[in-house]
């Protein structure tokens, strides 16, 4: 096996020079697909470089798809890595390469067992810029100077979008929230507290605002009151996330606009009838399993 490994280390470095002075711009694609294949296990784990793998099927621009295809397959099925070696050195020997193709097969093979080794960001970058030839070297740092610099404002874009979704998110959730409550009737109030359990309450109003809240407590029984200040006393310092808040909000506006669609007592006043839209969360589960019974306040 070690003889295998290194004929396709020898024809790798033997035709170095010609990839990047012939084919420089399939080799540093070549490059990319690697290096795409690190990110995507860093993120997601390795297993998930199956599904990913099968993406690549429609895609062009991809040297050797088929044998790095293979390689990352196969990364993911085998039992440890030096079985998986063996497979791809047989893969490569038995793919009929020649020129600069060799190089690009051993960068694969290289390139996916330190992925799965879980070398640093560094380390990666070495042992990269250790397959480069000498006079290259330079171009290769220029080009994972660019992809860096790439990454960085995608990922810098991917948080600004991210963050300007959930501001927008969590002020449509608040304001749907307080337009239902704040326009309904005290019965209507009451019945919503008997229905759903004290922690979704409790997680709720902790995130509304003053007046609502006490909206609220004003028609809350002395024991639930004493339930809801105990659910505040004991999450309110940290234990709530905002996705926690939200998700009450979002079942308690959906539960009052459920006991309006099933036909029991209006419990809404004036222009709070108009319809809202749809929540994103199931809103079977919301009045199911922890309801109150008549004897709970």
């Amino acid at each position: 096996m070690e003889q295998i490994r290194e004929i396709i280390r020898e024809r790798a470095m033997q035709y170095a020079e010609e990839a990047f002075a012939e084919q420089k711009e399939e080799t540093c694609a070549a490059f990319g697909c690697i290096l795409v294949c690190r990110k995507e296990a860093r993120q997601s784990g390795l297993l998930a470089l199956e599904e990913f793998a099968e993406g690549w099927k429609e895609k062009e621009g991809i040297p050797l798809k088929r044998l790095l295809t293979g390689m990352v397959q196969e990364l993911v099925d085998s039992p440890d890595i030096d079985c998986w070696e063996e497979k791809a050195c047989r893969q490569i020997m038995e793919g009929g390469y020649s020129g600069y193709e060799w190089y690009i097969a051993s960068l694969y093979m290289a390139g996916c067992k330190k992925i799965c080794m879980g070398v640093s960001e560094t380390q990666y970058y070495l042992f990269c810029r250790a397959m480069v030839p000498e006079r290259w070297q330079e171009v290769f740092d220029d080009y994972w100077e660019s992809r860096i610099k790439e990454e960085r404002e995608r990922n810098d874009a991917h948080i600004e979008d991210w963050a300007r979704h959930v501001f927008q998110r969590e002020a449509a959730i608040h304001a749907a929230f307080h337009r239902r409550f704040e326009e309904m009737e005290p019965e209507g109030l009451r019945r919503i507290l008997k229905e759903l359990p004290d922690k979704i309450s409790a997680a709720a109003l902790a995130g509304a605002g003053e007046s609502l809240r006490n909206r609220f407590l004003e028609q809350m029984s002395a024991e639930q009151k004493k339930d809801i200040m105990e659910e505040w006393y004991q999450n309110r310092e940290g234990e709530y996330s905002l996705r926690d808040i939200e998700r009450a909000m979002e079942q308690m506006t959906m539960a009052a606009g459920l006991m309006g669609a099933v036909g029991k007592q209006d419990f809404f006043s004036g222009k709070e009838k108009r319809e809202f839209g749809p929540m994103d969360y199931r809103a079977g589960e919301i009045l199911s399993g922890g309801r109150r019974t008549g004897s709970d306040h």
